[in-house]
Order: structure tokens, then sequence, then C-alpha cells
């Protein structure tokens, strides 16, 4: 039983990844789509695909061996626009090394580096 779609998704593709695979088949939601591109954005993936699958679609996503860790943050975090940075020391290994993926009011997705200027939002992965 699935329970997080996020989860599940960057655990298939963290596993693909560890193992070396180029390819990897996971579900499809809006969520997982939206966190797809921003990692195509940043050179983490080189792209993804939908694939019909009877009544229901599927991501065939192309990895090209970058990602050293992807994990989905369990509570989600909210933030205010100064705290994104106590984030990055817990989550991130390094000043410059990799993202947080963050929700905001007024994008769906984005990176903490991306958020410059905004309210704030809620922290739900992270990848480097």
């Amino acid at each position: 039983m699935k329970h997080d779609s996020l989860a599940d998704a960057f655990s298939a593709i963290k596993n693909a990844e560890k193992v070396g695979k180029s390819e990897i088949i996971i579900d499809s939601s809006g969520l997982v789509k939206n966190l797809l591109e921003v990692l195509k954005e940043k050179g983490y993936i080189k792209g993804y695909e939908l694939v019909p699958e009877n009544n229901y679609h599927r991501l065939k996503v192309k990895l090209n061996g970058k990602i050293n860790e992807i994990q989905a943050v369990k509570p989600r975090l909210a933030f205010k626009k100064d705290e994104i940075v106590r984030f990055k020391f817990r989550f991130l290994p390094g000043e410059s090394v990799g993202y947080l993926l963050v929700t905001t009011p007024t994008d769906k997705v984005t990176t903490d580096r991306d958020i410059e200027g905004k309210a704030g939002g809620i922290v739900i992965g992270y990848v480097y």
C-alpha cells in the first residue's frame, strides 16, 4: 500500500541511481511531475515522459547518475522567509551543495535558491 507518492518516487530514483540504471518507471502525480521538472532544470536527471498504462499514467525517468542523495522530508516543514537557512544546515551537506525542494504560495515547486524575496513555504525534500 502506498501512502506518500513523493517518498516512493524519491526512493525508487535513489535506488536506481545506486545500481546504475539509466531509466526507471515511477507512479505519476502532479507533485512528482513538478519536482521532476525542477530536477531536470538543475541537471540531476536527463528528462522524463508520460507512459500510458490502462487508465493511468506512469512516468519514465531518464537518469544521468548525478544524484548522491534524494529524500522526502517528513513531516513537511513550514518556514518563513528568513528561516530557510536553518533547514539548509539541517539537510544539506555543505554551503552550496545540493538544493532544498520547497513549495511556495506563488510557485508550484522550486528550490531554496530560487525563493529569494518570497514569503516562505514548505520544505518537501532535498537533493544533492
